[in-house]
């Protein structure tokens, strides 16, 4: 979405002020903007269509700008939004941002303060539609796979919800839990470029044809990497078949050198996968999965995560089934 079709809402009850902020953004060269006369009027228009940027005052009948803050934010968490204020304290800037405001202005501003505060808000915005964007992309690719793919069918899900509940049992922040969850969804969508005959065959498959299905993990990787805000989750894409004892593969990596939510993937997909049917073999158990984890602790599987994902297989599972 280029800055020409962004959609602007102004609430001020102030008719002179809506048409000067409208004035101003078309000697920019901005989309001319809905202007309403307070909070109500926007939060309305706000629930009936999309919106990239709000600018609201925070003095208005009906609704106050900070309360319009709020619940504009409930509707949409992705919104721009710009304050513009007569309330010139420290506390009541603060106070703003907290409530979610991307940016605040005080009044009277001139137009060089105003504009640069709008293209900050169209910054956030367009980012915004871009990663909104890419991840539309990302969905299909792993639609796509799980069509061509029957035991891929809600594996990428099931993995993503039992690795986050796993990542947060092994004390990672929520940065780290985002990128953790990014990668545990899309950690196969490299078998996109794998021939549907060797993902779907009945029966074991040969040494060469393992050796192409080793070939996804990079596969993976080299397709996310293009997508700025997967950058984060790649390390846990390109190694979650890693062993460690160092047996694994795309680079053979053992121990810590292997990034810890690759280690955390690990533990879930292969747990997923083995709870799972195939052409050559009937489902495990959940407890004959774990017993195979803890035999496999040391060696294919980090012993910490493993221990975790023992020690809380009840809490994992019942998040993994609930999601």
């Amino acid at each position: 979405m280029s800055a020409a079709n962004l959609k602007i809402l102004v609430a001020d009850d102030d008719s002179g002020a809506c048409e000067l902020i409208s004035v101003i953004l078309s000697a920019e060269g901005w989309p001319s903007p809905t202007t309403v006369a307070d909070g109500e009027q926007a939060l309305h228009e706000i629930r009936e269509g999309h919106w990239d940027i709000l600018v609201t005052d925070l003095d208005m009948p009906r609704m106050r700008g900070d309360e319009l803050v709020l619940r504009a934010l409930e509707e949409d968490p992705d919104l721009s939004i710009v304050v513009t204020t007569g309330e010139s304290t420290v506390s009541s800037a603060v106070a703003l941002m907290k409530s979610g405001a991307t940016d605040f202005i005080c009044k009277p501003y001139d137009v060089d303060e105003f504009v640069a505060s709008m293209e900050r808000a169209k910054s956030r915005a367009l980012n915004i539609n871009e990663v909104r964007g890419m991840r539309q992309t990302v969905g299909a690719l792993l639609a796509a796979l799980e069509s061509k793919d029957r035991y891929l069918n809600g594996h990428s899900a099931r993995v993503r919800n039992m690795a986050v509940k796993l990542g947060e049992l092994s004390g990672l922040d929520r940065g780290q839990l985002r990128a953790l969850a990014h990668a545990a969804l899309l950690h196969d969508v490299g078998k996109i470029g794998i021939h549907e005959g060797i993902l779907n065959k009945e029966g074991p498959l040969t040494e060469a044809e393992f050796e192409i299905i080793k070939k996804h993990p990079r596969m993976s990787a080299d397709i996310l990497a293009p997508v700025p805000f997967l950058q984060p989750s790649l390390e846990g894409v390109l190694h979650h078949h890693e062993h460690w004892d160092g047996d694994g593969y795309p680079d053979g990596l053992s121990g810590e050198q292997i990034p810890l939510m690759a280690r955390i993937i690990a533990v879930v997909d292969a747990f997923d996968a083995m709870t799972g049917a195939r052409s050559y073999r009937g489902a495990l158990t959940a407890d004959q999965a774990l017993q195979i984890i803890r035999t496999e602790s040391g060696k294919q599987f980090d012993p910490r995560i493993a221990a975790l994902f023992d020690n809380h297989k009840d809490e994992i599972l019942e998040r993994e089934e609930v999601a």
